[in-house]
């Protein structure tokens, strides 16, 4: 009888210890799941940032060729004599000549 009662015992501390560590793997699969998480997360931001310098760029662009455009206008106002203040009228040959600058 005592030895049953020792098996008993062993194979509850078995059973404890085997337990703990299913419990142990268990939280390790979770920690290495939320390790990858955050490392998809970490991505997803840095490729958003790489999309918003992206467009940043494009913008600079656009404005750079916008100034451009508005510097050939000056130019041509003060060639030709107009003024963006008036409500004076441009001939055909005037305006060809400035609109074709800013494209």
């Amino acid at each position: 009888m005592l030895l049953t009662f020792l098996q008993t015992i062993n194979d509850v501390d078995d059973l404890e210890a085997n337990l703990v560590m299913d419990l142990a793997r268990a939280r390790r699969d979770v920690f290495n799941a939320e390790k990858a998480l955050a490392d998809c997360v970490v991505r997803e931001h840095e490729v958003m940032a790489n999309l918003s310098k992206h467009k940043s760029n494009i913008s600079k662009q656009k404005l750079a060729k916008a100034d451009v455009g508005i510097g050939h206008m000056r130019i041509a106002f003060k060639k030709y004599g107009f003024s963006h203040h008036g409500p004076g009228r441009v001939c055909k040959n005037h305006w060809d000549a400035i609109t074709s600058w800013s494209s």
